[in-house]
């Protein structure tokens, strides 16, 4: 056994997770992009985003590590520009505009930090696409004015990292335009991104700042320095413990002994599908399943709440296409192996699936769910009474909790409505004012 898993620990190599050799090589495969409707914005105000990108793949330069990175958006988190390292509060505002600081935060763990575990970088349109519009070339001199707005930011304030090799210390300008730009940030100027959104109460975002603030606050102080590891504490396990802090799956263990570890490998792809699979299809028509999970039956009956339910969505987009920096192919990285049996399968369902990528197909969807359990439901019988009554009170319990989610999505599919109506005047005003100023018909809209 001691063999075993001291081969297993030889092979892993350089990259976020660095597992390349455990796993089946991954293929690159033609994913048609997929993003959220715009409505969402308007529903929600506190989500997260946990994220896959693909490997990272300059025209000039070394390739990153084939399992690629992971990396986490938090809509109603904010970077606390008071602080004198990175952390997170609670935004100011519910702005549904992509590029204001008080949108949200996205949250990146990189290997090279030393006194801190993650920086955040303020607004989704720059955490995603740095500065770049939908049709800008992103040249040289596009790549040095973002590096320097992080900069200028104060997004690496306090920041340490400990030597790369070969390298001189660094100025922050230098380590951004090294090695974080589209690591950290602008990820898609290299990188192709799939994500998985799921709502979530505001008392579970703070539950997942304070896990990442205790991080950070642990570090900064020097109690200890941060030493990445890839198989024992990289980009996703952060992440993913900060979703667990709020309850919604169990913890993966840092730094276990090195045989245990090898079963808490994390692994970027994997992760975001596990959570997109956990909301769309745990099976909540299963009474006695949700009873025996100790986790979600908690989740249920204490905060009146399951991460199975109407909201979460898939998205997928390809690294910039107007670009001279990097390899534009659209890639798809799902490692599969020992570990992760299955995935590809999941992924390809999921993704090709509109019920888990489309707002209005998936409030249905649930909506379908929830009416068939409440038709299944039955009275209380003699096989209930044997059962006692802590069940009998359990059964109520879960068909109420049901009950409630079923009427919510009524409500939901009337805001719905209403912003589509909404939607739909600014768009015909915007469409006369530009036929008005430019003298013909507007083009039709994109699909």
């Amino acid at each position: 056994m001691k063999r075993i898993v001291l081969v297993l620990l030889l092979s892993l190599t350089p990259g976020c997770a660095a597992i390349d050799q455990l796993f089946v090589s991954p293929t690159d495969q033609v994913v048609i992009s997929v993003r959220p409707d715009f409505l969402y914005e308007e529903l929600v105000d506190t989500y997260i985003e946990m994220c896959a990108v693909s490997q990272y793949r300059p025209k000039q330069g070394l390739l990153g590590g084939i399992p690629g990175h992971a990396v986490m958006y938090l809509k109603g988190a904010c970077l606390d520009e008071t602080a004198g390292y990175p952390r997170l509060r609670r935004c100011k505002d519910n702005t549904a505009d992509r590029a204001s600081p008080e949108h949200g935060a996205g949250v990146s763990v990189n290997k090279w930090f030393k006194n801190v575990n993650w920086v955040a970088t303020p607004g989704k349109k720059l955490f995603f696409d740095g500065d770049l519009g939908q049709y800008d070339l992103l040249d040289q001199a596009h790549y040095d004015r973002t590096v320097q707005r992080a900069v200028d930011l104060g997004m690496y304030k306090g920041v340490e990292i400990h030597p790369i090799p070969d390298k001189e210390i660094m100025s922050a300008a230098d380590f951004v335009a090294y090695d974080s730009i589209g690591t950290d940030f602008a990820l898609r100027f290299g990188r192709s991104v799939y994500c998985t959104r799921m709502p979530v109460w505001p008392e579970q975002l703070v539950q997942m700042m304070d896990y990442l603030n205790s991080l950070n606050d642990q570090y900064h102080s020097g109690e200890q320095e941060y030493s990445w590891s890839g198989y024992a504490d990289n980009c996703v396990h952060t992440l993913h413990n900060a979703v667990a802090a709020a309850g919604i799956w169990k913890s993966k263990s840092v730094r276990a002994i090195q045989v245990r570890q090898i079963f808490n490998i994390a692994v970027p792809a994997n992760t975001f599908i596990d959570l997109a699979y956990l909301a769309n299809e745990y099976p909540i028509e299963d009474l006695n399943k949700v009873r025996r999970d100790e986790l979600q039956w908690r989740n249920l009956t204490e905060r009146d709440w399951l991460p199975s339910g109407p909201g979460t969505l898939m998205k997928s987009l390809p690294v910039h296409q107007e670009n001279e920096l990097y390899d534009t192919k659209f890639r798809m990285l799902v490692l599969e192996g020992w570990f992760t049996a299955g995935n590809i399968k999941k992924a390809r369902k999921l993704l090709l699936d509109g019920r888990f990528a489309q707002l209005d197909a998936n409030l249905h969807y649930f909506r379908q769910r929830y009416d068939r359990i409440l038709e299944k439901r039955t009275p209380n019988n003699w096989i209930d009474e044997l059962r006692g009554e802590d069940y009998r009170n359990d059964k109520a319990a879960y068909y109420a909790y049901i009950e409630r989610r079923r009427a919510a999505l009524d409500g939901l599919f009337g805001e719905l409505a209403e912003l589509d109506q909404r939607r739909q005047k600014i768009l015909k005003r915007a469409v006369g004012e530009w036929e008005q100023e430019m003298g013909r018909p507007a083009p039709p809209p994109s699909p």
